[in-house]
């Protein structure tokens, strides 16, 4: 199996990074959740600010929860929605990682009630769930989230990863968001994600950018050439994807100059 592209990695990553709406999981839950409540448009247009542009900040998220309003019940309901709506390959690149013993984080500004279930189902500890703590009343109503999350600050996962990080340590982030995008320094190579609902800046902006929703590409772009050749028979298909997709360029990749970091 070769991986001789100028692309691909020299030394391998320890810690992979995903986000989870709108990556991981093609839904946006927030949006779901409030199609549920009937406020969806005064959601949905605060979303996409937010993602697409300005990034988060905490009045912003708790803008959207006080429309919202999501009851326990609706947030298990959306943990539900997340493992229905998976990114294709992203269950087989997430049984590879096991398999290669990775570092694995979902890092979000979802709701850690309806992420951690999710998460879980892919293998992956609640301890290793960055998202945000909401709290409900004896009812299960909600009544306030945490205000110290960082995932609720414009700059939140570039602080989160940073404290995560070992000296040293190398790293993959994957994500759809301008959040996403703003932490691409922090690790040693960032991937953008188009997902169902693509970011133009992102896009523009980004080294590497998955233009559909396929995760097989980042097997490609993920591990290096000794962990490939390691890789179990079965996912042999899931590696030639993922380089199809590359080489039909349904991953764009700028030019040399731009994709060697320091690091790779």
């Amino acid at each position: 199996m070769q991986n001789r592209n100028p692309w691909a990695l020299n030394l391998p990553i320890d810690t992979f990074f995903f986000d989870c709406d709108g990556t991981l999981s093609l839904i946006e839950g927030i949006n779901e959740l409030a199609t549920m409540n009937g406020v969806a448009e005064q959601v949905h247009q605060i979303t996409e600010r937010c993602m697409g542009k300005t990034g988060m900040t905490p009045n912003d998220y708790q803008q959207r929860l006080t429309y919202v309003q999501p009851t326990r019940e609706q947030i298990e309901e959306l943990a539900e929605r997340y493992k229905r709506n998976i990114a294709p390959g992203a269950q087989e690149l997430f049984e590879l990682l096991h398999h290669l013993n990775k570092k694995i984080y979902i890092i979000s500004a979802g709701i850690k009630m309806a992420v951690a279930p999710f998460a879980q189902a892919l293998g992956v500890p609640p301890s290793n769930v960055l998202a945000v703590e909401v709290y409900f009343d004896k009812h299960g109503n909600y009544q306030e989230f945490d205000k110290q999350s960082n995932m609720t600050q414009g700059n939140g996962k570039t602080v989160e990863i940073a404290s995560i990080l070992k000296p040293g340590e190398r790293s993959l982030l994957v994500g759809d968001g301008v959040s996403d995008w703003e932490a691409r320094e922090t690790v040693t190579r960032f991937i953008g994600f188009a997902g169902l609902n693509p970011k133009e800046w992102v896009k523009d902006h980004s080294d590497f950018y998955i233009t559909n929703t396929s995760f097989y590409s980042i097997i490609p772009l993920g591990l290096t050439q000794d962990e490939l050749k390691q890789l179990p028979s079965q996912y042999y298909a899931y590696y030639e994807q993922g380089l199809a997709d590359i080489y039909n360029s349904i991953v764009l990749i700028k030019g040399d100059a731009h994709v060697h970091h320091s690091n790779s």
